[in-house]
């Protein structure tokens, strides 16, 4: 497939209320005059962020990833306005709080998986038949995905399930490109709702990539139909760890984090 235009297309964006959604839906109006759906929970945020990037081109679809009905109707939705999505973006996910598995529980487990795979394998299914050829689909995962450490099974898990899904996925599609995206360390406010004091944050921050320059780099490889696509420095050294020496990496990385002492890891 040739090089994908991302100007003036219909685009579906998950989790655009925050963090890496956010700045994809911004950049996808701003840069590309996109038409974006944009899917995030809060209607306060979504409306919100209705304002600021203008009702003709940012259209809120408050629902629970999660749920497959709600994907369903998002379809019917489209095929009664008789509109095929050209770009669909699964940026929704949970990164539920840093523990062993003994001190997590299964309904988180059931959460981060239903969220953070189970979303993206709905809305592929059931939105990649309406798409318009030629499409883009774009799966973003975490460099969790590469390389796991303690603290992180259920996120590692579903992560590493999407990457395995996406992979495959490109495979089988002839008329859409399928792309995944494993970024590192972000800032973003998910360290806060892991109950981060400040000196946590001041510490992650330091090893976490600028959004803007994130998505940057993200719309540009996804642009080239790059299907596999690692992005951040901590997200590069925990490919290459890993790929160097798969036994020894996991372990590294978990007693790196230990030494650390941050609040956000002390159950680990």
């Amino acid at each position: 497939m040739k090089k994908f235009d991302y100007n003036n297309k219909i685009a579906i964006v998950t989790g655009a209320t925050s963090g890496i959604g956010y700045e994809i839906a911004r950049t996808l109006i701003q840069k590309y005059n996109c038409k974006v759906y944009g899917i995030a929970r809060s209607v306060k945020k979504l409306e919100h962020l209705r304002e600021e990037l203008g009702p003709h081109n940012f259209l809120c679809c408050t629902m629970d990833v999660s749920d497959r009905c709600s994907w369903e109707k998002l379809r019917v939705y489209f095929e009664t306005q008789n509109e095929h999505p050209d770009i669909l973006i699964n940026c929704a996910g949970i990164l539920p709080k840093f523990a062993s598995v003994n001190n997590t529980s299964i309904e988180n487990i059931e959460k981060a998986m239903d969220v953070n795979f189970m979303s993206c394998v709905y809305s592929c299914k059931i939105i990649m038949p309406i798409m318009n050829k030629g499409g883009m689909v774009v799966n973003v995962s975490s460099a969790s995905a590469l390389c796991s450490f303690g603290g992180i099974s259920a996120y590692s898990a579903s992560k590493s399930a999407l990457l395995r899904f996406s992979e495959a996925l490109s495979c089988e599609q002839k008329d859409l490109s399928v792309s995944c995206v494993m970024p590192g360390f972000v800032k973003t406010d998910i360290m806060k709702e892991q109950g981060a004091t400040k000196k946590d944050e001041k510490l992650i921050g330091k090893v976490s990539a600028d959004p803007q320059k994130t998505v940057k780099k993200l719309l540009w490889r996804t642009g080239k139909r790059k299907k596999r696509i690692v992005l951040g420095f901590d997200g590069h050294i925990m490919s290459i760890m890993y790929r160097l020496f798969p036994r020894l990496a996991p372990k590294l990385f978990t007693r790196v984090i230990k030494k650390s002492r941050l609040e956000i890891f002390k159950e680990i």
